[in-house]
């Protein structure tokens, strides 16, 4: 009988670094090297970061140009562990791609763009090279953060949208099998009170919304099932 094993390269970060692994070897490195250049007597910097995803199978570089002091650009590119590239975004003008906002997860990469001022967002969903667009702008003023359920079906965000001279918090949930969606707004002025939302969100659809000492529990369908204090 003939066993054939198959060698799957793996992707870690430590800091800067990049590590290729097969199994427990070290087959590469890449250091994540910011750059700066000049073009007509004008330095423009080139700064570079890198996120990999949860299975170690896949990875994107960030990219963000400056000249002095301005914005020129933003793009991603993804790759797979054999360092193939599988697909690349550059933001549109007056836009910049958030370094902070945008994730991969698995085969699914998120990409959050803004405009300079970090409002007006617009995020997608990359898989398979098809973008689906799950926040359009317009949409929200803010996206604070988000989190995906463990089996990636599910994104709960905590947005912001302003009304009567407030900035006013919303928890957005959106599934991204049936593209159903619904949202919550906060019945008081969190920013106000300065405090942090909490998101979590399992397998079943089933949301946790934690705001200081207040929990509430929401159902797939966006039904607030359950509150209490802690």
């Amino acid at each position: 009988m003939i066993i054939l094993f198959i060698l799957s390269t793996l992707v870690y970060q430590n800091g800067d670094t990049l590590i290729f692994m097969t199994q427990e070897t070290i087959i590469n490195k890449w250091v994540i090297i910011d750059d700066v250049h000049q073009i007509d007597s004008l330095n423009t910097s080139v700064i570079k970061r890198a996120k990999i995803s949860t299975n170690n199978r896949y990875f994107f570089i960030y990219e963000e140009k400056n000249r002095l002091g301005s914005l020129l650009g933003t793009k991603i590119i993804l790759f797979d562990a054999d360092k193939n590239m599988l697909w690349k975004y550059s933001s549109a003008q007056g836009r910049a791609i958030s370094f902070k906002l945008s994730n991969i997860y698995d085969s699914i990469l998120i990409i959050v763009e803004t405009d300079l001022e970090g409002k007006e967002p617009m995020l997608w969903a990359i898989k398979n090279r098809k973008k689906a667009t799950i926040v359009k702008k317009g949409q929200w003023e803010r996206i604070i953060n988000y989190i995906i359920s463990p089996n990636y079906r599910y994104l709960i965000f905590n947005t912001r949208n302003s009304a009567v001279g407030t900035s006013w918090d919303y928890i957005y949930f959106f599934d991204l099998k049936t593209k159903r969606n619904w949202q919550y707004i906060f019945p008081v002025c969190i920013p106000c009170k300065r405090t942090k939302i909490e998101l979590k969100v399992d397998n079943n659809g089933i949301s946790e919304v934690i705001a200081k000492e207040e929990h509430r529990i929401f159902s797939r369908d966006g039904s607030l099932i359950n509150f209490f204090y802690d």
